[in-house]
């Protein structure tokens, strides 16, 4: 998920945002590779986040690039 590649790209650990969104470092690896999606309320903290650190994302950026390749359908659906 480029989301968090965005915010690692400044310098942020995976910790660090794990903390600043409330979830486990675990779970920002999975999402930052596209193996899994955030629920509702961590979409919006990391959405949240990322503007408090004056990083623009859009909502391309929470595809993973193989869906994007698959014209945005996941797993191929």
């Amino acid at each position: 998920m480029d989301a968090i590649t965005k915010l690692r790209n400044t310098g942020l650990t995976t910790a660090e945002i794990a903390d600043a969104v409330h979830c486990t470092t675990h779970a920002i690896r999975l999402y930052e590779r596209g193996l899994r999606f955030p629920d509702t309320e961590r979409f919006k903290a990391i959405v949240d986040f990322a503007k408090k650190r004056g990083v623009k994302l859009a909502a391309n950026d929470f595809i993973s690039g193989t869906a994007r390749l698959q014209g945005g359908r996941l797993n191929g659906r």
